[in-house]
């Protein structure tokens, strides 16, 4: 019963959310924050994501849903905070949230889309899920095997399971800066943003110029904190990085709504 009450307050809560979404991205199409094939990409991504969701509401009492209660449960026993990231994960690995959260900034991008471009093949090349998945079991002190599969979670929005990958590179390599940010990322999805921002920091403290983590840093304080201020700089920062990347102009936009928002322009608070 308790797993189920978990199940159904993470649904609501999900519900709750893209109806905001949707409330907010017809005020930023009215401000001109936005043009219309953006609206009509994001309008139909929430409303499609809206949709599953009350759906999953309908069918929470079922058999099936307790079932995959059940299933995230024992995906991880080593903490109740864990556990209950898990069942956050289970609810709305559904949706398409990616890597990287660009709000209202840009249209969809493809899932598992790292910030400064597709997600790196590294040493896995374009191998297939089973096959990472059989070259970890393997080989289980292989940094890269483990990157790789971690890669490949995150592409297919297996959020617990990429953080574990991740939390195994780190304990192979402990100063990896990808494993520390995109753990503290996927932490954030989870609705554990001072989590995730302390995988973050970690990441910052070892390599201050990796500017997928200066973004990560960037959104935590602009839509989780509400402190623009402190995301004006983290912006900064990764556009010097990366001045000419595939989301650097989204990024730009970022940067002017956290200026904007400092002078009391612009709402800093909408967030997917």
């Amino acid at each position: 019963m308790a797993a189920m009450d978990n199940e159904q307050f993470a649904l609501a809560n999900e519900r709750d959310f893209l109806l905001r979404s949707l409330s907010d991205l017809d005020d930023e199409r009215d401000a001109g924050n936005i043009d219309a094939e953006q609206y009509a990409i994001l309008h139909a991504d929430y409303t499609a994501r809206c949709a599953v969701v009350l759906r999953a509401i309908a069918g929470t009492g079922s058999g099936a849903g307790a079932k995959r209660s059940s299933q995230l449960k024992s995906q991880d026993e080593t903490s109740a905070r864990r556990r209950r990231f898990v069942v956050w994960v289970g609810v709305v690995a559904f949706a398409v949230v990616t890597a990287v959260s660009l709000s209202f900034a840009m249209g969809a991008r493809l899932p598992g889309q790292f910030v400064t471009g597709p997600a790196p093949r590294g040493g896995a090349g374009g191998a297939s899920l089973a096959a990472l998945e059989a070259a970890v079991e393997k080989n289980p002190g292989d940094i890269e095997a483990h990157r790789s599969l971690a890669r490949a979670y995150l592409s297919q929005q297996r959020y617990a399971d990429g953080l574990k990958e991740f939390d195994e590179v780190v304990k192979l390599a402990p100063n990896d800066t990808e494993a520390h940010a995109y753990g503290g990322w996927i932490l954030r999805l989870a609705g554990l943003p001072d989590d995730g921002l302390v995988r973050i920091e970690r990441a910052l403290e070892i390599d201050s110029s990796y500017p997928d983590a200066r973004f990560f840093k960037g959104i935590i304080y602009l839509r989780d904190k509400s402190n623009p201020s402190a995301a004006i700089p983290e912006f900064q920062l990764y556009l010097a990085a990366v001045p000419d990347g595939g989301q650097s102009a989204a990024v730009r936009q970022l940067l002017a709504q956290a200026v904007a928002a400092t002078s009391g322009g612009v709402s800093s608070t909408t967030s997917p």
